[in-house]
């Protein structure tokens, strides 16, 4: 406020240049000094300015400062109009520094403002592969869980995984080998109505006469924590913003950082995901199934070792189940 009332005294226009052509507000996006931000706005100043193809908002977005304070510029710019699909002269969205830089609230907040999730730069890099290229894990996590395509190409014909496995983030390629798999297309139908199947033969007659639809509330989150018991500490992991395909990967030291001190929770979840094998799977040291160049015995096998592991799926969504009264509907009346 003080620079501004200086601005002000010497009678310096909002959209004056200073050095390398920027204004004052280019200047005050670039700290995320959002005070100043929002007093030369209000003063006038065009939230859309660019030199040299170069926005206001991509200013925000790499700006050396919290995150939390980059999140309150970036807001404010949008609210006066900000576009946030602009491209720079290296075709690069304000979306795509924010993930460069890791600010994965910043990169929420873009995409439900309209910006472009799979948009490519002139290398052919999206948003989730320029957070692959930096190893930021929980904006991996957030674009993915938005809807970002992991199976675009660089020019170079490398995908996001393959571009994080080269930056040597193998935790990143093995997530995301995961479901770049061409098997997931032609076969995820039949894994998924094996488990049903199983599912319905367990279930008993008094909860099955009743549609799957009246548990749909119930996420994979949910299942996986009530399986556990430990349905206690639902709330804290989705106020951090944790889905369950983050919770598996997660370790000691990411639970207490989120607030998970009880040792006793720790393990249960740790043991769980021992048992379900998530540490163990390779995906990247799996060419041959990633090529689909195997024998049909190999195939079989491979079937078979994903047929277990829904198994295990299947058995706390079972646990679930069995805690609900034999007389379900009269539950479900009651809300009505």
């Amino acid at each position: 406020e003080k620079t501004v009332k200086y601005l002000h005294l010497l009678c310096v226009n909002v959209e004056s240049s200073f050095q390398f052509g920027w204004t004052p507000l280019m200047y005050a996006a670039s700290v995320a000094n959002v005070e100043l931000v929002r007093i030369l706005l209000d003063r006038g100043a065009n939230a859309s300015f660019d030199k040299d193809q170069y926005t206001v908002l991509m200013a925000a977005c790499t700006a050396r400062a919290s995150e939390e304070q980059i999140l309150k510029t970036v807001e404010l710019l949008l609210s006066r109009n900000a576009n946030p699909n602009i491209v720079c002269r290296k075709q690069m969205t304000p979306l795509m520094y924010a993930a460069r830089e890791g600010h994965r609230q910043v990169v929420a907040l873009l995409v439900a403002s309209g910006s472009q999730i799979n948009a490519q730069d002139e290398n052919g890099y999206t948003a989730l592969t320029w957070a692959s290229h930096q190893g930021h894990k929980n904006v991996v996590f957030k674009l993915l869980e938005l809807g970002a395509d992991k199976t675009l190409q660089t020019k170079d014909g490398k995908t996001a995984g393959e571009i994080a496995k080269s930056s040597k983030h193998s935790e990143l390629f093995n997530l995301l080998s995961l479901t770049a798999n061409p098997l997931q297309g032609k076969f995820q139908n039949l894994f998924k109505e094996e488990a049903i199947h199983r599912l319905l033969k367990a279930v008993p007659d008094a909860v099955r006469d009743h549609r799957v639809s009246s548990y749909a509330a119930f996420g994979d989150l949910e299942v996986f924590l009530h399986g556990l018991g430990l349905e206690h500490i639902t709330e804290l992991l989705k106020e951090n913003d944790i889905a369950l395909r983050q919770l598996l990967t997660m370790k000691k030291d990411d639970f207490t950082q989120i607030g998970i001190t009880n040792t006793r929770d720790q393990q249960k979840i740790l043991d769980a995901v021992k048992e379900l094998q998530v540490e163990e799977v390779k995906f990247g040291e799996l060419p041959e199934v990633m090529n689909l160049e195997f024998s049909g015995d190999e195939f079989l096998n491979f079937l078979q070792k994903l047929s277990r592991q829904c198994g295990h799926l299947t058995t706390a969504v079972q646990n679930i189940v069995s805690q609900f009264p034999a007389n379900s509907h009269k539950v479900f009346n009651k809300g009505k």
